[in-house]
Order: C-alpha cells, then sequence, then structure tokens
C-alpha cells in the first residue's frame, strides 16, 4: 500500500472558517475553494499543487484504491478529499489521532505545532496566519511562494511524526483509527426533517416551561457560589468540589473555567431543569438539547452535491478520553443521545437499508467483577440471572422482581454506578436524576445503607479499589518522585489476570496503549485516611488532578470495556466488510442492505459473544436487532 502524505490549505475569513462553522457546513459551503495542497508519496519529496483544477488533476493521478491517505486532522482532509475531489483511499491515517493517544496526556494539545515542538521537530512557521480573508487570486507571486513552503513544511511535519508514533499502534488501533474517519467522511444514515422539527418545538415548549420556573429564582443566587451551591444539592445535584487554593478548603467547583463545573455544564443526562440552572449560571441563554436540536435540523436540510439533503456525518474523537474511549465532537455529541429522544427516530437507514444495533450487557459492571474476582457477581451474569432485582432484594429485604420498577431500578443504578467507590451523596443524585422515566428518592441515611449494604455484598470489589490503589503508589514509587514513598523500591503484588502493567506516569493496556497519569506523585497528606494522597498534572486543570484506587478503577474498567467493543468493531469489519457509523460506549450500529439484516445481527451476536484473549473467564453477553431507524433498532423491531 502506498503512503500519501498531504496537506489543504482552503480559504477562510473572518465570518468564513472552522471557528464559527461545522466542519461539514465549512466544506460544503458555496465559499469554498482549494488555495493549494501539498502531497508527499512514499518517501519522496513533498510537491505543492495551487487551485483546484492543479490539485484535482494530481489527485486523480493517485491509484486510491491501493493508497492510505495520512494527515494531519483526517477527519477534515479526508472529508474535502472524498467531498470536493470524489477520491476515497482504502486507509485513512490520523496524526491527530495518533497524538490524542500519546502526547495529548502530557502537553494538552494535539495541534501540529504543539506535537512537533514536544517531539523536537521543525517549528511549523505562520503563514497561515496571514492567508486570512485571501482568495487564490488575491496572493501575490511571493505570497504564494511562501504559503506553499509552508504548506510543504507542514506536510513533512506530518510525515515525521507519524514515524514516530506509528509503532506505537496495533494494526487494529490503525484499522480503528480509519473506521472513526469514515463516521464522518463516508456517512451512511440519514436524518429526518420532520421529525427533528418536532423535537426542536418540543423542546423549545419545554424550555418555556423551565424559563417560568428559573425566571422566579432570585437573580443573586446564580451569582453567589454558597446559594447556587445550596440550590444544585435542593434539585439532587452533587456539587463539584476543589480545593481553594488561598485557604487549602474544599469549596464548590462552580467557576466557568473549573474543569469540574465543565464536565457539570456537558452533562446531557441531566434533567432539563438542572441543565437550565446551569446555563443561567453561565448566562447561556440555550440548552445542550436545544443546541443539538437546532445544529442536526439544520444538517438535516443540507445539500450534499449529486446526493440530496440530509446525510449524517458522525464526527467522533479517537482516544477522545484518557481511558482511549471514543468521544463526541462536532456540537452534536452523538454517543450521548437521550433515552427517548424522538432523535433516535430521526436517525434513518436509506431506502433499502436496515439499521443493526448491537450494545453489551452491563459491560463494565461485567469487567469490574471479573478484575476484582468476585464470584456472586460472576456467577450471577454468567447465569443470566437478574442481578438487579436480586441486590434489591438484599437492599429492601423482600423479593424483588421486574415488575417492581422502582425498587429494581435502585438495585440497577447500585450495580451500574457502585463499583467505582461513590459515596452516598452522588448516589442519591443518580437515583434522583435517574432514567427511562424513573427516578427515586432517598434521604442520605437510607442511600449510605444501600452504599454499605453493596460493599457488604460485595467486598472483593473494595478490595479491588486498595489493590488498585497500590499499584498506583508503585507508579508513584517507579518514577522516584516522593522520597516519603514507601513503594519505591517494594515489589509490585498484583491480580495477574488483570491484563495490564504499571509503568512510569502510566498504566499500559492489552492493546499497547496507556492511561497516562503524568507526573503522578503525592500532594497532601489525607488525616482521614492516614496516607498522602495520589495527584497527576493534566494540562487541562490548573491544579493537579487527584486519583485514588477506585477512580483508577473506573479508569480501568472503561478501558478495557473499549478495547473489548472496538475490537469487536474491527473484526467485524474485516469479517463482514461492513463499518459502523456509530458507536457509543458499549454499542456498536450498522447501515447494511435490508436483506442482510439478520445476518449482521446474528454475527455481531457472535463477535460480542467472544471473550478477549486476555479477558478468560469474563462473562458477556449482549442484546441488539435491527430496523428502519436507530429507535426502532434499539428496541428490536427487526423489520
Amino acid at each position: 500500500m502506498t503512503l500519501v502524505t498531504c496537506d489543504l490549505e482552503t480559504h477562510y475569513s473572518q465570518d468564513y472558517s472552522l471557528t464559527r462553522m461545522s466542519e461539514t457546513d465549512y466544506i460544503l459551503d458555496s465559499r469554498y475553494e482549494t488555495i493549494l495542497a501539498s502531497v508527499k508519496v512514499g518517501a519522496g519529496a513533498t510537491e505543492v499543487f495551487i487551485g483546484h483544477d492543479e490539485v484535482a488533476r494530481r489527485f486523480a493521478e493517485i491509484d486510491w484504491e491501493n493508497s492510505a491517505f495520512l494527515s494531519h486532522n483526517v477527519r477534515f482532509d479526508g472529508a474535502i478529499l472524498a467531498w470536493r475531489f470524489g477520491c476515497v483511499p482504502k486507509l485513512y491515517l490520523d496524526t491527530l489521532s495518533c497524538a490524542r493517544a500519546t502526547t495529548h496526556w502530557t502537553i494538552g494539545r494535539s495541534s501540529l505545532a504543539k506535537v512537533a515542538s514536544y517531539l523536537g521537530l521543525p517549528a511549523k512557521g505562520d503563514e497561515v496566519v496571514r492567508a486570512k480573508g485571501k482568495r487564490l487570486a488575491d496572493f501575490t507571486s511571493d505570497e504564494l511562494q511562501a504559503y506553499a513552503a509552508y504548506c510543504v513544511r507542514d506536510n513533512e511535519l506530518c510525515y515525521a511524526i507519524f514515524q514516530k508514533m506509528r509503532r506505537c499502534f496495533r494494526a487494529s488501533e490503525i484499522t480503528l483509527i480509519d473506521l472513526v474517519a469514515r463516521m464522518f467522511i463516508l456517512p451512511q444514515v440519514k436524518l429526518n426533517e420532520g421529525i427533528l422539527d418536532l423535537h426542536l418545538a418540543e423542546v423549545l415548549a419545554e424550555k418555556q416551561r423551565i424559563a417560568a420556573v428559573v425566571a422566579e429564582i432570585p437573580k443573586e443566587i446564580f451569582s453567589s457560589n454558597t446559594k447556587f451551591a445550596n440550590l444544585l444539592t435542593q434539585t439532587g445535584v452533587e456539587v463539584p468540589m476543589k480545593t481553594s487554593p488561598t485557604t487549602g478548603k474544599e469549596i464548590p467547583a462552580l467557576a466557568k473555567g473549573d474543569w469540574q463545573f465543565k464536565e457539570l455544564c456537558q452533562d446531557n443526562e441531566l434533567p432539563a431543569l438542572v441543565q437550565a440552572l446551569l446555563a443561567a449560571r453561565v448566562s447561556v441563554k440555550s440548552t445542550l438539547e436545544e443546541t443539538r436540536s437546532r445544529n442536526l435540523l439544520a444538517l438535516s436540510r443540507t445539500e450534499w452535491p449529486g446526493q440530496g439533503a440530509g446525510w449524517a456525518p458522525i464526527p467522533l474523537k479517537y482516544f477522545g478520553a484518557r481511558t482511549g474511549r471514543l468521544s463526541g465532537d462536532g456540537g452534536a455529541n452523538w454517543q450521548n443521545l437521550m433515552r427517548g429522544s424522538l432523535i433516535r427516530t430521526a436517525i434513518e437507514s436509506p431506502d433499502g437499508y436496515r439499521i443493526v444495533h448491537r450494545d453489551a450487557s452491563q459491560i463494565e459492571a461485567r469487567m469490574t467483577a471479573w478484575m476484582a474476582r468476585c464470584d456472586y457477581l460472576l456467577d450471577a451474569f454468567a447465569e443470566g440471572r437478574d442481578v438487579y432485582s436480586e441486590f434489591a432484594s438484599i437492599v429492601y429485604k423482600e423479593k424483588v422482581t421486574k415488575e417492581n420498577k422502582l425498587q429494581r431500578f435502585v438495585g440497577k443504578v447500585s450495580i451500574l454506578g457502585l463499583s467505582y467507590g461513590c459515596g452516598a451523596a452522588r448516589f442519591r443524585q443518580m437515583l434522583f436524576i435517574g432514567n427511562g422515566g424513573i427516578s427515586v428518592k432517598v434521604d442520605e441515611a437510607q442511600a449510605q445503607d444501600i452504599v454499605y449494604a453493596y460493599r457488604d455484598t460485595f467486598p472483593e470489589i473494595p478490595r479491588l479499589w486498595s489493590h488498585v490503589e497500590v499499584m498506583l503508589r508503585h507508579i508513584v514509587g517507579l518514577n522516584h518522585r516522593s522520597r516519603h514513598s514507601s513503594f519505591s523500591s517494594a515489589p509490585y503484588q498484583y491480580y495477574d489476570h488483570i491484563p495490564v502493567e504499571p509503568d512510569f506516569d502510566s498504566i499500559v493496556l492489552p492493546n499497547d496503549l496507556r492511561i497516562c497519569y503524568p507526573d503522578i506523585r503525592e500532594g497532601e497528606y489525607d488525616q482521614l485516611r492516614n496516607r498522602c494522597e495520589i495527584v497527576y498534572t493534566d494540562p487541562h486543570s490548573s491544579t493537579p488532578r487527584r486519583i485514588w484506587g477506585s477512580k483508577g478503577v473506573e479508569n480501568l474498567a472503561q478501558a478495557l470495556s473499549r478495547i473489548h467493543l472496538t475490537d469487536i468493531a474491527v473484526r467485524v469489519f474485516n469479517t463482514t466488510g461492513y463499518r459502523p457509523f456509530l458507536s457509543t460506549h458499549d454499542s456498536l450500529d450498522l447501515c447494511v442492505p435490508a436483506s442482510e439484516a439478520a445476518a449482521i445481527d446474528a454475527e455481531l451476536a457472535r463477535q460480542f459473544a467472544i471473550t478477549p484473549a486476555w479477558g478468560e473467564g469474563l462473562p458477556l453477553a449482549s442484546e441488539g436487532g435491527w430496523g428502519v431507524s436507530l429507535a426502532a433498532a434499539e428496541r428490536g423491531a427487526n423489520s
């Protein structure tokens, strides 16, 4: 396969740029213009081609069916290659994705300039800044020559970065980068404009109703940390906290710049009232769901050259989270569509096709139980027992079945939420926020009793938290950064069935990638636990981030679950040739010919049941189906 490294420079201005528009709108806009492109074939010299016609001529000479296309942000460059030039390579490669999995968690950015600087490569240059507002005809000969040199330098940097990073990635991860890129570049499903229009109307009506409630709240409450924290507590929300840099005490983390508050504001699962309160706090006029609904409605009306309207390119980030999970991008967050939302109904397959959906049942709870060697849970999962009802029966001291929806919901939230050391306050919030239209309100004492019952019933899981904390402290010792660390020279005794290894500043995963904790070290002394906290440097935070045993378990469960799921996607692609158009943390969605829907669903079920080579004894299960819409596939319409 021939490697083709490419960098495209396109017209942009104050009003027409990626800072103001989505990638889809930008590339399909009538103002779009290719200024120039640099192309490097294999290890050969980089050549520059100026203007659309010259670039198109060069692209037409390349055997794309036998070529890999490499760029820094292949989602953007690859979309231009496909949408504007009609060229689709055999494989998409992306140094931006490679950086997200390697250098990002240390330097905090994955731009070409930042990555090149971190790797000791030549500086990027800034000629692109002087190109703002200019069309090809506006450049002087000297300006165009300088811009071409800049484009060549970018392309050479991209190639050099890839040569340094490629050894970090297994073939399965390279394929995954390609699959994620194609979710956006080659959209497979469509959006129903009428359904989205109806959904937006419902969202706006709900917003108007809630606005009347919010309007009754005195404005000073929104400007006071203490009063706003109390307001959130009354709605069932656990207020995020931070350490005050002046007093050293715990205070509400409710400033616009606090990462904890930003995470809270981006939680689509919060009730609409809570989202409205958060929006009022930061003076934002629209809620997350309103913004998403407007963006998707506009996308449903977008005309594609020769293909009509309504196609849905889905932007996801490869290794968008520290644990390796994919993450939402592009303003819509396709990974976090609300349960029961009409958006799921609006996502439709084209005529003659069906959407096939399958999700891994309770994958993180199963992974945690497996890591902990919790026989009770492992046996229950393996035998297909109703674990939620069983634990609810323990909590309520009476037999609970699926008919007892509220009690069983408490059992479900317990099994899915308490394995990561969740405390009573957070657990109360989870029950109150609810899911699927069910919400349960318990007082603090009841919540605490349920937390204790979980830990007493499954004692192997708290022991796993302690084990992982030992692992984290061992990494601190490996780094030799704390002269008081008692783990600096002690051998690390680990659960040998867990397929990870502690290393400098990181935990090595079975796919050879890492969960990174830069500059992990001992922090302030925790009097309650009679030991020092463990902290690490997060380039996205102004203060050190804490990590502890149960949080480390959460990181490991998510990382291993992600590897299991994405390996399935790669195997299905290699076996059937079909690729997912969407993936969430526990599910895959494919769009296939209607005549093959049942067979692909069966193949997905088979693949989801395959135990990973590193996961002997891990009990697996899945649910799925197919239909004309995502909602129909999720409920197993099978028609």
